[in-house]
């Protein structure tokens, strides 16, 4: 039987844990994150057969051949949050894409 690991965050006092709101809120993101990303993954795997990523590019409205790079970059995102590949895609998605 695996250890119980789950860590509570107390925002009850305010006063004394003044940050607790903060760690909250960045634990909700990175899960929205990971939500919205394996949604991602799951919609753009049924656009791009490994060679043509242009309906990825129709659909989510990006240049002419950057559909595989987009592609990659959430996949590796994604796969940074699993723990599946150590790349630092889910840093660059956010400095390249936008």
């Amino acid at each position: 039987m695996p250890a119980i690991d789950y860590i509570k965050i107390d925002t009850s006092s305010p006063a004394t844990a003044s940050q607790a709101v903060l760690l909250k809120s960045y634990v909700q993101q990175l899960r929205g994150a990971y939500n919205t990303g394996k949604q991602l993954i799951a919609l753009m795997g049924h656009m791009n057969d490994g060679v043509s990523f242009t309906s990825i590019e129709t659909f989510f409205g990006l240049p002419a051949g950057k559909g595989q790079t987009v592609f990659n970059l959430v996949n590796g995102s994604v796969g940074s949050m699993e723990g599946t590949f150590q790349v630092s895609d889910a840093k660059n998605i956010t400095e390249q894409v936008g």
